[in-house]
C-alpha cells in the first residue's frame, strides 16, 4: 500500500513539472513577443518625446485610462507665433558679431584681471551685513529714477511704491543704509530703467550689442546706460570726481553679487560668447512678450 501510494505521488510531481515548464520553443516564441513589445514601447516613448518638444499633445495609457498630456513651457519665439505674432527680427539679431567677440574678449580679461580680484577683496573686508546696507544705499538712490519710469509707463501704483520706499528708508532706513520698506511695510521694489519704459512704447531693442565692462545689451539698453549716467540721482548729491567714485562702488559692489556665478558658467560653457548672448537675448524676448501682455491687460 505504501509503496502504490509513493509512486503515484512520483508520477504526480513528474506531471506537474511537465505541464509548468513550456517547450524551448514556446519559451524562445514568449521571449520574442516580450522583447518586441518591449522595443514598441520604447519607440512609441520616443515619438510622445519628441511630439512633446515640438509642443504638441500626446496621449498616455495609465492604470486610470488614457490621460492627455501637453508642454507646460514653450520657447519664447514659439509663444510669439502662437499668439499670431510673427517676430519682426530673427531670435539671435548680432550683426556685429565681430566688434561684440573683442568687446566680450576684453571685458573678460577686465572682469579677471581686475574687477574679479577687487570684488574678492571688497567681499574679504567688508561683512555681508555692511555689503547688504551699501547695496540698500544705492538702490535707495535710485528710487526717483524709478519713480519717473514707471509715472512715463503709466504704471501710477508702481511709482507710488517707488515714492513711499524713497520715503521711508531715507527717514527710517538711515539714509537707505536699511531697507524697512520691505521689511515693516511690505512694499516691493519697482524698479524700472529707461529701456523698461521704451519697451512699454513698443520701442524695439536693435541688435545685440556688448558694452564695455557693463557686458551684454542692445541698442536700447546702451541708450538707456548712457542716459541714465546723465541724469542719475547720485549726479544730484556729488560733484566730479566724488560721483564717478559713487558709481564705481556702486559697480563693485553688484558685480560681487555675480563674480561666482560669471566665472562658473564662463568656464562651463563651450562658447562662453554664444552662452551669454543667447541667455541675455532669451531674457529680454520674455521680458518683451511679459510687457506686451500686460498692455493688452
Amino acid at each position: 500500500m505504501n509503496y502504490k501510494s509513493t509512486l503515484i505521488a512520483f508520477w504526480l510531481v513528474v506531471l506537474a513539472g511537465c505541464s509548468s515548464v513550456p517547450p524551448p520553443e514556446q519559451t524562445s516564441t514568449a521571449n520574442t513577443a516580450a522583447t518586441q513589445k518591449q522595443q514598441k514601447s520604447q519607440q512609441r516613448v520616443s515619438e510622445q518625446t519628441e511630439q512633446l518638444s515640438q509642443g504638441q499633445k500626446v496621449s498616455i495609457a495609465t492604470s486610470q485610462g488614457e490621460i492627455s498630456v501637453e508642454p507646460a513651457v514653450v520657447a519664447v519665439a514659439n509663444a510669439e507665433q502662437s499668439s499670431g505674432q510673427v517676430p519682426s527680427t530673427p531670435d539671435y539679431y548680432d550683426p556685429w558679431e565681430g566688434f561684440n567677440r573683442s568687446m566680450f574678449s576684453f571685458n573678460h580679461a577686465a572682469y579677471e584681471y581686475v574687477l574679479i580680484p577687487v570684488t574678492d577683496g571688497y567681499k574679504a573686508v567688508l561683512p555681508q551685513p555692511v555689503r547688504s546696507s551699501v547695496g540698500n544705499f544705492f538702490a535707495n538712490l535710485r528710487e526717483p529714477l524709478n519713480l519717473l519710469n514707471n509715472l512715463f509707463s503709466g504704471d501710477v501704483d508702481d511709482a507710488g511704491s517707488n515714492l513711499g520706499r524713497f520715503l521711508i528708508n531715507s527717514t527710517v532706513g538711515v539714509l537707505g543704509l536699511f531697507d524697512p520698506a520691505t521689511s515693516w511695510f511690505d512694499i516691493e521694489k519697482k524698479r524700472r530703467s529707461i529701456a523698461d519704459t521704451l519697451t512699454h512704447y513698443g520701442v524695439g531693442s536693435g541688435p545685440f550689442l556688448v558694452l564695455p565692462i557693463l557686458g551684454q545689451s542692445d541698442v536700447r539698453g546702451g541708450f538707456s546706460v548712457l542716459t541714465e549716467g546723465l541724469i542719475h540721482p547720485v549726479n544730484q548729491i556729488a560733484d566730479s570726481p566724488q560721483n564717478l567714485q559713487l558709481r564705481a562702488v556702486d559697480g563693485v559692489d553688484d558685480f560681487s553679487k555675480q563674480s561666482e556665478t560669471y566665472q562658473t558658467l564662463y568656464n562651463e560653457a563651450q562658447d562662453p560668447y554664444l552662452y551669454f548672448r543667447n541667455q541675455y537675448l532669451q531674457g529680454q524676448a520674455r521680458d518683451t512678450l511679459y510687457e506686451k501682455r500686460n498692455t493688452k491687460e
